[in-house]
C-alpha cells in the first residue's frame, strides 16, 4: 500500500457519498457486533452489501464452526430486528482457521467479498471485526480484489505501547492476519487495547437511550447488556462494556468527524503474535483516537430515527 492509496482512501472516506460496505462478525461471541450491525444498516454513510459471520471459539462456542453458526444466527436476528425484510443479505462463513498464510478457506461469505469488490470500482471497505478469516480468504480466492477492498481490521493492540499485537481477534487466526498485514493490502488498522477500548457504555446509558421505546432492536441490545452484566430490569447500575466493533462504521460517518487517522509504516505479526515491519513494505492507515461522546450520539440518535418500531 503506497501513500498515495492511502491518500486516495481517506479522500474517499470524506466524501458524503455513502461508502460500500461489508461486515464480517463474530456476532455472537460479545455484545458490541450487534451494536455495530445495527449502526451499519442505519447510518446513511454505509451502502451495506452484505454480512458475512466470522469463526470464534471461547467459551461461548463448542468449536470455531460452531462459533460461525451461532454468529450467522444472531447476525440475522439483529439485522432482522433492525429493519425486517432488510435486503442486505448475510453469509456463512469459515468454520476453521487459515491452515496457513497461502490456503484460503472457502465459504459464501469470503466469495461473497470477492464479488462485492469485482461488482465496483470503488472502494469496498471490508470491516473485521472478529477475527480476519473471511477476508484473508476472500482476498488468497481472487488476488485481483487488492486494487479496491480495504480491509477494516479492529484487532491487535497498540503498537506505540505494546511489542505484542495478540488481542482476541488477530490470536484467533494469526495466519489471517499475516495475510491481510504482511502483503501490501489496503488496510485500515484499528487497534483495540488502547484504540477502540475508549468507547466504553455504561449500562444506564444504554438503558436511557434505547429501551422502553417501542424500538425492537434498542430493547433487545439493551437486554444483552443487562444479561451479561447482571443488570435486572430497574436497577441503576454504573457497570459498563467496551463497544470497540462501532468504530468500523464510526470512521466511515460524517467524513473525518469521528477519528484521527494518520498514515504510517505498514506493520504485520510474526507466528507469535509480535509485531513486525510488513515484508510488502509499504504504508498503512492507522487510527487509536476517537470522538467517544460523538459516536454513540451518532449511533442512539439513528436508531432512535430509523430502526423499526412497533406500533403504540
Amino acid at each position: 500500500m503506497t501513500r498515495e492509496d492511502c491518500q486516495a482512501i481517506l479522500a474517499r472516506i470524506a466524501e458524503k457519498t455513502p461508502k460500500k460496505f461489508f461486515l464480517d462478525t463474530d456476532t455472537a461471541n460479545e455484545i458490541d457486533d450487534q451494536f455495530a450491525v445495527a449502526y451499519a444498516l442505519l447510518s446513511p454513510d454505509t451502502d451495506v452489501l452484505g454480512f458475512g459471520a466470522a469463526p470464534f471459539f471461547n467459551q461461548n462456542s463448542a468449536s470455531p464452526a460452531d462459533g460461525m453458526e451461532k454468529s450467522y444466527e444472531e447476525l440475522v436476528r439483529v439485522r432482522d430486528l433492525t429493519l425486517p425484510g432488510c435486503a442486505v443479505p448475510a453469509y456463512r462463513g469459515a468454520d476453521r482457521y487459515l491452515p496457513d498464510c497461502e490456503t484460503p478457506v472457502p465459504s459464501p461469505a469470503a466469495y461473497a467479498i470477492a464479488e462485492a469488490c469485482r461488482s465496483t470500482d470503488d472502494y469496498v471497505f471490508v470491516a473485521s471485526i472478529g477475527c480476519f478469516t473471511n477476508a484473508a480468504s476472500a482476498l488468497l480466492l481472487d488476488p485481483s480484489i487488492r486494487k479496491n477492498m480495504v480491509a477494516v481490521l479492529i484487532g491487535a493492540n497498540d503498537a506505540d505501547r505494546y511489542r505484542s499485537a495478540n488481542d482476541f481477534n488477530l490470536r484467533q487466526d494469526r495466519a489471517a492476519a499475516q495475510v491481510l498485514l504482511g502483503s501490501g493490502a489496503n488496510v485500515i488498522l484499528l487497534p483495540a487495547t488502547g484504540g477502540t477500548e475508549v468507547l466504553h457504555l455504561t449500562a444506564m446509558e444504554c438503558a436511557y437511550a434505547l429501551e422502553g421505546k417501542n424500538i425492537p432492536v434498542g430493547d433487545y441490545l439493551t437486554g444483552l447488556f443487562r444479561r451479561d452484566h447482571g443488570v435486572p430490569f430497574g436497577t441503576v447500575m454504573s457497570t459498563t462494556h467496551i463497544i470497540w466493533d462501532i468504530a468500523s462504521v464510526a470512521i466511515l460517518t460524517h467524513g473525518k468527524a469521528f477519528w484521527n487517522p494518520e498514515i504510517r509504516d505498514a506493520l504485520s505479526v510474526d507466528g507469535e503474535g509480535m509485531f513486525t515491519p510488513s515484508p510488502a513494505g509499504g504504508v498503512m492507515i492507522y487510527n487509536k483516537v476517537y470522538e467517544r461522546d460523538g459516536i454513540f450520539t451518532d449511533l442512539f440518535r439513528l436508531i432512535a430515527e430509523k430502526a423499526d418500531r412497533r406500533a403504540s
